[in-house]
């Protein structure tokens, strides 16, 4: 009866976790980040999100076998776990519990809070709300985890309603592009070369988390099913929206003109289509949609360490202890809600100094997140190779597309900022390390 009580989430909430994750800020405010990379060509713009999508269509599609053979805590860490090494699982889980997912989440937060309170407010002030938000995001998932549901498919619908507004409209858009705004050097399409490849890495950032779905398989009813279900329709489901969004502002704006305006060339988009007070109210909807990633990643964010020690990787009764009316670890709850507004300040001090110009701190935890699944789809070339998958889509053809992806996308980061990049992925493989030899301890701890 107990475990009966945890099941309450259905198909369309994990499908609604996947697309509210992943679409809702990215999208937004890094079409220009695209853009730019490919010299303002449209054409190669959409390759790069066709590209970019392998890693998570494949990516999906190979882990929804790992998902049919599994359900227990632990999201994709008992993937590794199972099949790898639980000291494995144990480093890269506390490296997406407190590094990974709380930096994407503080970024996330700061992107509603600037959608909020307008590009032309101070940084101190967005960072001050973007803490509310995440104070308040965490609070409705400790004490109403039903509620915070809810408002993930509800903000799931809402945030596709600004990308079909824009998109369908921008199929049919006749009208000439706008005149760059006053006061801002236009920027114009040029050759790029092979730098065209660094575009992966903001494109990144706007399908990231959609993995975090696996971390919620114990409260899934039927999850075997729902969540292979949900890995397959999800990431369809970005790609076809991504590439309609893109080619309709394109068409709408002008490349030039999205490039020159950046971030703001949404809410000129919706400006100049539906004027000024329904272009308002499609900003209350992306920055409810915005929001909607933050819900979802703290959703999910939460139920790790709990999960992790449940399973002994980490040495906490607190943080293993279920509360019987919530049913989930306030102690564990809590530290990730913490250490979000730690990542949160950590954001302010690199973003105010200019510590890692045209990137922030959640992207090359993207990019050593991503590598890391390379594990995961060659697990599943030897499943396949041992004939315990027999489906050659899912257990060949797409574990070796996503890893040939994710190839891509690591020399695209080394390309964008080679020291930076470098330097920090050397911190997460450090952490990781660190991880690993406390797992170590731990274990040695624990034998007579």
């Amino acid at each position: 009866m107990k475990n009966q009580e945890r099941k309450a989430y259905g198909l369309s909430t994990a499908i609604a976790l996947i697309v509210g994750v992943v679409i809702g800020s990215g999208i937004y405010f890094k079409v220009d980040d695209i853009l730019t990379y490919a010299g303002g060509n449209v054409g190669l713009g959409m390759v790069i999100i066709i590209l970019g999508s392998f890693s998570i269509v494949f990516g999906a599609l190979s882990l929804s076998e790992l998902a049919m053979r599994n359900d227990g805590d632990g999201g994709i860490f008992s993937y590794y776990a199972t099949y790898l090494h639980p000291g494995l699982a144990t480093s890269l889980g506390l490296f997406t519990a407190y590094v990974y997912l709380p930096a994407l989440n503080a970024v996330v937060a700061w992107v509603a809070a600037s959608f909020t309170l307008g590009s032309d407010s101070s940084l101190e002030s967005q960072i001050l709300l973007a803490g509310l938000y995440i104070s308040l995001l965490a609070l409705m998932n400790i004490y109403s985890r039903i509620l915070a549901g809810y408002f993930q498919s509800l903000s799931t619908l809402l945030k596709i309603i600004p990308l079909l507004a824009i998109a369908l409209v921008g199929l049919y858009w006749g009208k000439a592009v706008p005149d760059i705004p006053q006061g801002l050097t236009a920027i114009e399409p040029r050759p790029v070369g092979l730098g065209w490849l660094s575009g992966l890495m903001p494109l990144y950032f706007a399908y990231d988390g959609w993995t975090v779905v696996a971390s919620i398989a114990p409260e899934l009813k039927n999850p075997k099913k729902n969540l292979a279900k949900a890995f397959i329709v999800g990431p369809l489901v970005i790609l076809s929206l991504y590439l309609l969004f893109f080619y309709g502002l394109s068409r709408i704006l002008g490349p030039s003109f999205i490039m020159t305006t950046g971030n703001d060339a949404v809410l000129h988009a919706t400006e100049m289509i539906y004027g000024q007070t329904i272009s308002k109210l499609l900003l209350v909807i992306i920055i409810i949609a915005v929001l909607g990633v933050s819900n979802g990643l703290t959703l999910s964010n939460m139920r790790l360490p709990q999960a992790f020690a449940a399973r002994g990787w980490i040495r906490s009764s607190e943080f293993a202890k279920v509360h019987p009316r919530y049913q989930l670890s306030m102690a564990a709850s809590y530290s990730i809600a913490g250490i979000t507004i730690f990542w949160l300040l950590i954001h302010y001090f690199v973003t105010k100094y200019h510590l890692l110009p045209g990137s922030d701190i959640s992207e090359v935890a993207i990019v050593f997140n991503n590598v890391s699944f390379i594990l995961l789809y060659l697990t599943v070339l030897g499943l396949y190779r041992k004939g315990e998958i027999t489906n050659r889509l899912t257990g060949f053809l797409s574990p070796l597309c996503a890893i040939v992806s994710i190839g891509v996308l690591f020399v695209g980061s080394l390309l964008t900022n080679f020291v930076m990049a470098t330097a920090f992925m050397l911190f997460c493989l450090i952490f990781c390390l660190c991880s690993f030899a406390l797992y170590q301890k731990h274990q040695s701890l624990e034998k007579p």
